[in-house]
């Protein structure tokens, strides 16, 4: 990984996410009427402003960026934000074999309700968007396998480079709550939480709590990111996915496919089981399913050890961010890894009837903890309904024995984020802030961008009179940095 970006519920931006949860705070709570006429009842953990956008500085026109899904104009947001976390320019990603690889489900709408181009309504755009504003020329697609779609992502990504397929890639994941369609559906099937709380490996788990999330990584091999000068974050050491078959339902798990997913991803890691050191966990809020997956790391990271093993979940911090819940869980394992601590998990504190939890290597951080390991290696779960596991694999990087990166962080582009034609605000806008160096630490004030960073980043408007009232609108737009 040689850059991050991410905006999830409670931090504007990967610093603040950082923050929420080594501080033990979660962010769910009611959600707002002015979100969809919201009952009470629904809980979720949700960003403050998904309908502002600055449509001037895309070259999408207002009307059309209020057509598109907001999605797709976080998407965009966050892909700005993560080039300049990696230190590029637009002008030196131009053109290159960057893929660009989404989890995501779109908000599809007919032809005829936008009147607009197709990019405001094919699902495809959500990456597609990404690849034309940025000139990326490696593959653009649309992943979707419900909560395991970023990793399933990020493994067709890595195929890719290991092919000589691309040379780089931006992979992550998108979902935002903008109808109550998500919680209709899950209380429907019995599975949403009646309270504003989301307990994983705990006996008072009720079901879950949504949410909202985006997040991205730029991946590089690493002996490319090494020889370009890159500042790596940490290391991918293994990643793999797979179906759980026939089961007993279209959202019961399977025990033998979950073990599988983890064993194959440790075999391709290199490493042995012992050497996780963590384990950030799908924790799906059910007792039984719970159960499973605590049996299968169990077998598979720890068979016949007892070393501590150390357990977490961003659900009882966010919430469940739906397609976007692999990056999620992700960029926490990866910030853990560059800050060197482990943020407390905020459930557990009941133990599972049927898993005497004080006689496994298990332990829920209750605090912000150091890692004791030189280095530390921590393993991400995501299993999702339909049966697509995935499970990945992550080392820190030894600083110490490579050589001085030459690329660090640039400022990202303070952007005039308006509410677009028709939309409302569903909750109040949260100010700009640029990207924060995750390897600073968070208290420090040098991990702010400095002022007369070489990235200059001007727009240029013609505008056009248009209309009774006599106001300009940008026509066409020209960008230079």
């Amino acid at each position: 990984m040689v850059g991050l970006a991410g905006r999830f519920p409670g931090g504007d931006d990967l610093d603040g996410y950082w923050r929420l949860l080594t501080e033990g705070r979660s962010a769910i709570g009611q959600v707002p009427p002015e979100r969809w006429g919201a009952r009470p009842g629904d809980f979720a953990a949700l960003l403050p402003d998904v309908t502002s956008f600055d449509a001037a500085f895309f070259g999408i026109p207002p009307e059309e960026a209020a057509a598109m899904d907001p999605q797709a104009l976080v998407l965009l947001e966050e892909s700005v934000a993560l080039l300049a976390h990696a230190g590029y320019t637009r002008e030196e990603v131009k053109g290159s074999r960057t893929g660009v690889y989404v989890g995501a489900r779109g908000r599809l709408r007919a032809e005829d309700e936008t009147r607009h181009s197709i990019r405001a309504v094919g699902q495809n755009y959500l990456a597609a968007n990404v690849s034309q504003f940025l000139d990326l020329r490696g593959p653009s697609l649309v992943v979707d396998t419900a909560c395991s779609s970023a990793l399933t992502a990020m493994n067709m990504a890595v195929q890719a480079l290991r092919d000589g397929e691309v040379e780089s890639a931006v992979v992550g994941a998108v979902s935002l709550l903008t109808t109550g369609e998500a919680h209709d559906g899950m209380r429907h099937r019995g599975i949403l939480s009646p309270e504003p709380a989301f307990h994983v490996f705990d006996r008072r788990a009720a079901g879950a709590v949504l949410g909202d999330g985006c997040g991205l990584v730029l991946l590089k091999p690493l002996d490319r990111a090494v020889a370009d000068g890159d500042r790596v974050y940490a290391v991918l050491k293994g990643i793999a996915v797979n179906n759980s078959g026939r089961t007993a339902g279209p959202t019961a798990p399977s025990f033998e496919a979950q073990k599988d997913v983890l064993r194959t991803a440790l075999e391709r890691s290199g490493l042995h089981g012992e050497d996780i050191g963590h384990v950030e966990t799908n924790g799906s809020g059910s007792q039984v399913t719970d159960l499973l997956e605590l049996k299968a790391i169990q077998d598979v990271y720890r068979a016949g050890s007892d070393r501590p093993l150390t357990l977490g979940s961003v659900k009882p911090s966010i919430g469940h961010p739906l397609c976007a819940e692999g990056i999620a869980a992700f960029l926490k394992a990866v910030l853990s890894l560059v800050h060197r601590q482990q943020a407390p998990f905020l459930s557990g504190q009941e133990p599972l009837d049927h898993f005497d939890l004080a006689a496994s290597p298990f332990r829920f951080p209750r605090a912000v903890e150091g890692w004791t390991d030189r280095r530390p290696v921590a393993a991400v779960n995501c299993f999702a309904d339909g049966g697509a596991n995935a499970a990945a694999i992550l080392a820190a990087w030894d600083d110490a024995a490579a050589p001085t990166p030459v690329r660090k962080p640039l400022s990202a582009p303070l952007l005039d984020r308006r509410p677009l034609p028709g939309t409302a605000r569903t909750a109040p806008a949260a100010p700009a802030a640029p990207v924060i160096d995750p390897a600073a630490p968070v208290t420090d004030p040098a991990a702010a961008p400095a002022a007369g960073s070489p990235l200059i980043w001007e727009t240029y408007a013609a505008t056009a009179t248009t209309g009774s009232e006599g106001q300009s609108t940008p026509s066409t737009v020209w960008e230079r940095f």
